[in-house]
């Protein structure tokens, strides 16, 4: 191999990146003097506070404005694109190095001037009534860290080298968002405007924090780059007295963010420690699941809010339980909000018990359950497997008590009658034996339902929906009424719901009525022989009775039905009879 190819070789060996930084940096001195001159035309320039320079950066702090209300963190790219602060930012930092008093002057009101307007601009924007709670991306920028003045530390040496060097130049705009200079802006008129001085506060120490960062590497790299003389620069105390203020600031709000970043590592490892603790107490709780997880320190421990969602409201009892679980895992006395928003998780299966979550590889995962938990979860399902067979049951919800001789399921249902018990005992022998559990016992708590039309309660769904002419509609209309004033007939006999369908030969009926005794069958076969003849058709009546009435000295009445008249007489109620 000859000398030119093993030169060729060495040159075309890949850099480290370590190496490759530090050739970009050396790379700096030997900037041509046309380049220079360019740069620093295109910094005094841009430090220029034009009318232009306003209208951009209050377009960018309205885009920014908006994008923290809303929490989208595209727009609030776009408005770090839009936004021209770093550039004043730069000549700051070069009229110190320069002494030069004309263009550090210029800078300062073109940095400070624009971020006064940009916070007026945001601040008459959040007065506008359109906004809710504070989104995470405005939440973000109220609690800087010393990550973040690394962050701006960072991206003011990308920044000052793309601006210095012409080849990567067109990193510019990937540098302006890595600044994210007007973010923290926009958050401080939001956060006044929001009567929020804390977070306003804390988002102009952000602000703060990165103009400095990005003065102090912006310095060193004009230093290193040669574009201040040894003249311009003068005595080292002169620089130094001149860059005192900023140096002084840096440390202080080094100091801050410090203190500020160990602070969210602390706050970190109690909200480790809290969501561990909630998570453990409400596995214990069907189709329960932690979204979310506030905290603050006060004056008599630590306020914690946790947002759940859950099928239920836990009872005051339980959430007290759970406060006191946290109490005793922090080591401090902590008071527990639990804000709950009511879902129900259903699976093909129908089982609503299951506690699922997207987890950190973008899959939908269960998170763990107890046994009693899973025990309800295949109890719930053997449930909805029975009552799919049966529409007239609803299935609202399954339960699950402990008690010293075994679990109890209480299965809630919606249904016009309850169920027998020897329907239950099958049911509880089923769930038995898919269970594997002999000593589960079973509870059901049946709500009646009943299903009423402008006609009235449905005693035949034919009668009420079925699609008939008017000569229909108005014969069966007859057959009710004519039965309904024959039931009437008997002694303190209520009619409060009648449907007439016909059959094969005649009329079916089916009536409910209520009173202070059973009709007997002699009474109920007379009315349909009454109603037969009336009508010239056969009937067939069914008569579902209840001894259901309001009696009173005088009389029996409907219950519901009674009304107070205007004189302020006894109530009185349509065909009322004395007993």
């Amino acid at each position: 191999m000859t000398q030119g190819a093993r030169d060729a070789g060495a040159r075309a060996r890949p850099q480290s990146w370590p190496e490759a930084w530090l050739r970009a940096v050396l790379d700096l001195a030997s900037v041509t003097p046309e380049r220079r001159a360019v740069v620093l035309s295109d910094i005094e320039i841009g430090s220029q506070a034009t009318a232009t320079y306003y209208v951009l950066l209050g377009i960018s702090e309205l885009i920014a404005g908006f994008a923290l209300i809303i929490g989208s963190d595209a727009t609030l790219i776009g408005a770090n694109v839009v936004a021209p602060l770093m550039t004043p930012i730069i000549g700051v930092s070069l009229g110190l190095m320069r002494g030069d008093p004309g263009l550090l002057r210029t800078a300062i009101i073109a940095e400070f001037g624009g971020a006064l307007v940009g916070v007026a601009l945001t601040y008459l924007l959040g007065l506008v009534p359109f906004w809710g709670d504070p989104t995470p991306s405005l939440l973000a920028q109220t609690n800087p860290t010393l990550i973040d003045l690394l962050v701006a530390a960072l991206a003011g040496f990308a920044g000052v080298l793309a601006m210095i060097d012409e080849r990567i130049s067109p990193a510019l705009p990937g540098v302006a968002i890595a600044t994210a200079l007007n973010p923290p802006v926009a958050a401080i008129g939001l956060c006044l405007a929001f009567g929020a001085y804390q977070g306003a506060w804390g988002a102009f120490l952000l602000f703060f924090a990165n103009v400095l960062a990005i003065l102090a590497v912006a310095a060193v790299l004009f230093l290193i780059a040669g574009f201040v003389t040894r003249a311009e620069i003068g005595s080292v105390r002169g620089l130094a007295r001149r860059f005192a203020p900023a140096a002084i600031g840096l440390l202080l709000v080094g100091a801050l963010l410090t203190k500020y970043l160990v602070g969210m590592v602390g706050n970190i490892h109690t909200r480790r420690a809290i969501t561990a603790v909630l998570d453990q107490e409400l596995s214990h709780e069907p189709s329960t699941a932690l979204h979310g997880v506030e905290f603050s320190r006060g004056k008599g421990g630590l306020d914690v809010l946790a947002e759940v969602r859950t099928p239920h409201v836990p009872a005051p009892g339980r959430v007290n339980e759970i406060q006191d679980a946290l109490g005793n895992s922090l080591g401090e006395p902590v008071r527990l909000f639990m804000r709950c928003t009511l879902t129900k998780d259903v699976t093909a299966t129908g089982s609503t018990t299951l506690r699922p979550y997207l987890s950190l590889n973008g899959k939908v995962a269960t998170a763990p359950v107890s046994a009693d938990m899973r025990l309800l979860q295949q109890a719930e399902q053997v449930a909805r497997e029975v009552v799919a067979t049966r529409p007239n049951i609803v299935l609202k919800d399954v339960e699950l008590v402990n008690l010293p001789t075994g679990p109890v399921l209480v299965v809630s249902i919606e249904s016009p009658r309850a169920p027998s018990p020897d329907r239950i005992a099958r049911f509880e022998a089923l769930l038995r034996e898919r269970l594997g559990e002999e000593r589960v016992r079973v509870v059901i708590r049946v709500a009646e339902s009943v299903d009423i039309t402008s006609k009235g309660r449905i005693l035949f769904g034919e009668a009420h929906f079925r699609a008939m002419s008017e000569d229909e509609a108005h014969r069966r209309s007859t057959v009710e009424e004519t039965a309904r004033t024959n039931l009437e007939g008997l002694p303190n006999t209520f009619v409060t719901a009648i449907d007439a369908v016909p059959g094969k030969v005649g009329w079916t009926v089916r009536a409910e009525v209520v009173g202070p005794h059973v009709p007997a069958p002699r009474d109920v076969h007379d009315v349909e022989e009454r109603t037969a003849k009336a009508i010239a058709e056969p009937v067939d009546l069914a008569v579902r009775a209840r001894t259901d009435v309001l009696v009173t000295g005088r009389e029996y009445r409907v219950v519901g039905e009674a009304q107070v008249r205007d004189d302020g007489d006894a109530p009185s109620a349509p065909e009322a009879r004395s007993p």
